[in-house]
């Protein structure tokens, strides 16, 4: 069985038609023949024969300017060929009788043709065409004026007559549905082939793609598959976590037949997961039905930007920084010499035992807090640094205890602070872990005033390294706060209560001295900072390489 596949293609589907008018108008002129012998006396043989010659006509025209001229048989010319048809019909039916005649069911194969042949704008003017030629057979029969012909066989022949016409009608519908059937399952396998093709051709790219037929996802190649999951059959939809896609906000939203260009981000809680860009673009003429959607991995392009943009934050940093220490030194030998000052002029005074010693503690921090200061922007100036210096380590507990009192002094209670092992001895640089604890306890202090605040401090196992821990009682890392911890600038605090700098400037002085910093929520609620010190110093000879702090290098947290 030839398959129908060219009848629908240009020249192919033309000469298919021209075949199949001939062979009607073969019909038709042995039709005449029979009632010309006297079978059906009734018939209008003139008009029967103008029928056939217009038949004629059309066909020779449509052959020479169809065919010969290669233009093949176009929407518009097939819509005025079924007129025509429509037409030739309605004359031949007229001619024999109007809608007595048995042969009226032959009004089904202009429509067919039209549904088989042309488009959906072919279908109304045939459908009308059908429906005046209908009528017009129906008043012919009616009104004796319209009359023409009858319908008038001899009684022998009658019955063989109507079962004719009902034989020729039945068989036509039939050999249509099986053209039209053939046509379609041709059409399937080609547009099964043109997707084996395609996903041959796109199966092996570096993108993630998808086809959408109607809204559903007909194909996905083996990289969308990968990325979003198992989704043909299944309705598409944008696969962007964002609020602003799920209330249907978002271009991916847009008629199926608009182009859409967009960034989307497939875990919004971090902004370290892949970003891609989603780009929708419609397929071929039914564009209202078929469309592409390609993901485009952007990661690397944003993080590089990012990276970027980062780096010239903490440039500018340094150079500020630079710039206010050395404006810094002098104010601060004022405060350490008046402290001196105030500490010379109590000595004489007869002040009470508790009075005395109070006074007397706040001014000697005073004086330590301003030298700390000063060693500090000594080490921005790069004349010294602190955090591989022998000089200057103290026992862990002086070093919480100074922290504490900096963060707390009116309130030291609230600290519960707890030592396991041989901890609260063992020897550590006091500046850098001096900023560390105080950079996590006056965190811990934001998030729950007035709380109490868990340190502990223990050896580990071996003695190779200190642990001290910091426990709040506040609501805990928040999902943003969680992905961008130790990021420069970034805080969770309220505009004007932090500067975003206090994370990042411990993790970099514990990096400086091989130490690490995690930050997690702890169990029982709150959030819980570990610090880990290693007891073997960093010495000159084996220099630390310090790197900009990622969120994706804290994995524990």
């Amino acid at each position: 069985m030839t398959t129908p596949a060219p009848y629908f293609e240009g020249r192919s589907r033309l000469a298919w038609l021209i075949r199949l008018r001939w062979l009607a108008l073969l019909g038709v002129s042995l039709a005449a023949a029979i009632a010309a012998l006297g079978v059906v006396p009734g018939v209008n043989l003139p008009l029967v024969a103008a029928a056939v010659a217009m038949g004629v006509l059309s066909n020779v025209a449509l052959a020479h300017f169809g065919m010969q001229r290669g233009e093949g048989l176009t929407d518009t010319r097939h819509v005025g060929q079924a007129l025509l048809d429509t037409g030739a019909l309605t004359l031949v039916v007229w001619a024999a009788g109007g809608a007595d005649c048995p042969f009226i069911g032959f009004y089904a194969f202009p429509m067919l043709l039209a549904a088989l042949l042309g488009d959906r704008r072919g279908l109304l003017p045939t459908g009308l065409g059908t429906l005046a030629g209908m009528t017009f057979q129906v008043a012919a029969t009616r009104v004796p004026a319209l009359s023409v012909g009858a319908w008038d066989p001899l009684p022998q022949y009658a019955s063989a007559l109507e079962l004719l016409a009902l034989g020729l009608t039945v068989g036509g519908v039939a050999y249509f549905a099986r053209v039209f059937a053939e046509a379609s399952r041709a059409q399937e396998q080609a547009r099964r082939e043109a997707d084996t093709l395609l996903a041959l051709s796109l199966e092996g790219l570096d993108v993630s793609l998808e086809v959408v037929e109607r809204g559903r996802v007909a194909w996905q190649n083996a990289g969308a598959t990968a990325l979003l999951g198992q989704r043909r059959g299944a309705a598409w939809r944008c696969p962007a976590v964002d609020a602003a896609c799920a209330r249907g906000a978002c271009p991916a939203h847009a008629a199926a037949s608009q182009s859409v260009r967009c960034t989307v981000n497939l875990n919004s809680e971090d902004p370290d997961a892949r970003v891609f860009e989603m780009l929708r673009l419609p397929l071929g003429e039914a564009a209202d039905e078929r469309s592409m959607v390609l993901y485009l991995d952007r990661t690397l392009e944003l993080r590089s930007q990012r990276q970027w943009v980062l780096t010239e934050r903490l440039a500018s940093l340094g150079r500020t920084v630079q710039g206010v220490a050395h404006e810094l030194n002098t104010p601060l030998s004022t405060i350490r010499l008046l402290a001196r000052d105030l500490e010379q002029a109590l000595a004489p005074l007869a002040l009470e035992g508790v009075t005395r010693a109070d006074l007397e503690e706040s001014t000697r921090l005073i004086v330590a807090e301003v030298e700390r200061c000063s060693r500090i922007t000594h080490a921005l100036l790069g004349r010294v640094d602190p955090s591989r210096s022998a000089e200057g380590k103290v026992p862990l507990a002086d070093v919480i205890a100074r922290a504490v009192a900096v963060v707390s002094p009116q309130d030291r209670e609230r600290m519960r602070v707890t030592f396991h092992g041989d901890g609260a001895a063992r020897a550590l640089p006091h500046d850098p872990l001096v900023q560390v604890l105080v950079n996590l306890l006056q965190n811990a202090t934001d998030a729950a005033p007035g709380a109490p605040i868990e340190v502990a401090a223990a050896e580990e196992a071996g003695g190779a390294a200190l642990v001290v821990t910091v426990r709040d009682r506040g609501p805990g890392l928040s999902p943003a706060a969680r992905a961008r911890l130790f990021e420069p600038f970034f805080t969770s605090k309220p505009v004007g209560q932090g500067t975003g700098l206090g994370l990042f400037t411990s993790y970099t002085l514990l990096q400086a001295l091989g130490g690490t910093l995690t930050l997690g929520d702890h169990p029982d609620g709150g959030a819980l900072a570990t610090v880990r010190v290693p007891m073997t110093p960093v010495s000159a000879e084996q220099p630390v390489e310090l790197t900009a702090p990622s969120s994706a290098a804290f994995a524990s947290r």
